[in-house]
């Protein structure tokens, strides 16, 4: 399995290099210094094998313990440092970890700061991985999704699911010795295809930082010093870069390969990569968080451009995705309904209690229940839209009722409605939260979003607008078509 192959380039790379960040440079002989220390010290200190929560925004600490805990028999928790503390202090709840590596303080586990795990890995004298601890059904890595009540959920992500997804993800990038431009932080699954793509094919994985904060200046010259061959983002950072009219093949000579997922790819961004990259390779994948980053894939080829819709692909080969009606009878062609998962990527389920109806058992199977609507048509698979109240947006799936629930929990409010305003080509493009404050609660628009800035992540954040008289239809609910006529300038405020 992949921990194999990974191990045997950790120890045969030698100076080539694995890992840059901020100008600086980490070879394979270095990172697998770094691991088997980490992997020494939790072997010997964490005897129970409770998780590890790996706190921070893409040092190479982070990618070390993901590692080392891997090869110990670990599983990790990713959580990325824009995280709100309120929430990450959920997340350690549910998690209950061994401890935390990074400089995040908490009153429920131990602490490994940033400064004790530099000094831990720096040791020049280590003993050498010769045991792989992880078994294929053991739980590799937990990442936290965005929750219906409020309340992140954590999607438990086994051995052999990430070994399936990078096997695939190696195959149909025929990546080797390349160079892989990394733009998600830790704590979103579309990280997790550069940070094993690259050290299971022995390439180096060049890191861009601060591509939250878009900044043109900064995000470009990190770009021209990348070389990078394949580039795996979301098609939103995609869209950012293109406004920029410099960003092209001056920028990125030696790119390649294109790996895009977590959100809908418009025809008009393929159309302006193929012009900026004329001989680049563009690869749409889909597949959502419970099963490991994507299950399907397709190559974008100027005869495919030609259809109205950009379809999503055909599965990996461990992977069969049934179209069903609501009562989970399967669908023909060309029949719209939801996306049903089966197979080797899905997970082994949330972390807890969680109370969805998902993961399923289906014709004797596991399975996940998607919430996407999509068809099969001449053999590839198209994407529709959500089934509910959650959205993708910059890449990252949310649940409206998430952001509604945590704003209700300011107190401030008598009624909130979080709503999507959406391109013409159904994109989501900006989230809007209308809000009532209660009698005698008097709160700025700037004071809200501050306020719910220490609750929510930055990619969750929705503009706020205050009104006087909440609009309500004729069955006293929140009229959505009139809130949705405040967003285009067909209502006043």
């Amino acid at each position: 399995m992949i921990l194999e192959e990974i191990l045997k380039n950790l120890k045969n790379q030698g100076k080539n290099k694995a890992y840059t960040i901020n100008n600086q440079s980490y070879s394979y002989e270095e990172l697998y210094r770094f691991v088997c220390n980490i992997y020494q010290f939790i072997l010997l200190n964490n005897k129970e094998k409770k998780p590890i929560m790996v706190y921070g925004n893409k040092e190479i600490y982070m990618k070390a313990t993901f590692l080392a805990c891997s090869f110990a028999g670990i599983t990790y928790v990713p959580v990325d440092k824009s995280i709100p503390k309120e929430r990450v202090d959920l997340i350690i709840n549910q998690v209950n970890p061994y401890c935390i590596f990074g400089d995040y303080e908490s009153k429920y586990c131990k602490n490994i700061t940033k400064k004790q795990i530099y000094e831990l890995m720096e040791n020049e004298t280590f003993n050498e991985i010769n045991k792989i601890y992880l078994n294929a059904n053991d739980i590799y890595y937990i990442i936290f999704t965005s929750g219906s009540t409020g309340t992140p959920k954590g999607v438990k992500v086994t051995y052999k699911n990430v070994d399936s997804c990078i096997k695939w993800l190696k195959e149909i990038t025929k990546v080797d010795n390349d160079i892989i431009l990394n733009q998600a932080n830790f704590s979103f699954d579309l990280s997790v295809a550069d940070l094993y793509l690259s050290i299971v094919s022995g390439s180096e994985q060049f890191i861009l930082e601060d591509s939250m904060v878009f900044n043109f200046l900064n995000i470009f010259k990190q770009l021209k010093q990348s070389d990078a061959t394949i580039a795996i983002m979301t098609p939103s950072f995609a869209d950012l870069l293109l406004l920029d009219k410099t960003f092209g093949k001056e920028i990125l000579p030696n790119l390649k390969t294109i790996v895009f997922c977590g959100e809908i790819l418009l025809k008009a961004t393929i159309q302006k990569l193929y012009l900026r990259f004329p001989n680049i390779k563009i690869i749409n994948c889909y597949g959502p968080t419970e099963c490991t980053f994507a299950v399907t894939s397709i190559e974008i080829t100027n005869e495919i451009l030609k259809q109205e819709n950009i379809p999503i692909g055909k599965p990996k080969k461990d992977v069969e995705i049934l179209i069903l009606d609501k009562n989970k009878k399967q669908l023909s062609n060309n029949q719209i309904g939801e996306i049903l998962i089966i197979g080797e990527s899905v997970a082994d389920g949330y972390l807890g209690e969680v109370q969805e109806k998902t993961f399923i058992e289906y014709n004797g199977k596991k399975a996940y229940l998607t919430g996407d609507l999509g068809y099969w048509s001449n053999g590839n698979l198209y994407y529709e839209s959500r089934k509910d109240k959650q959205i993708k947006y910059k890449g990252y799936r949310i649940e409206l009722l998430d952001i509604e629930k945590n704003l209700y929990d300011l107190n401030y409010f008598e009624k909130v409605k979080v709503i999507e305003k959406k391109s013409e080509k159904n994109k989501v493009i900006k989230l809007i939260a209308f809000v009532k404050l209660k009698t005698n609660i008097n709160k700025t628009e700037l004071e809200i979003k501050k306020e719910l800035a220490l609750k929510i992540p930055e990619y969750m954040r929705p503009s706020i607008k205050i009104l006087e008289k909440f609009p309500i239809n004729s069955n006293g609910k929140a009229d959505i078509e009139k809130l949705r006529g405040l967003t285009d300038g067909r209502e006043n405020y």
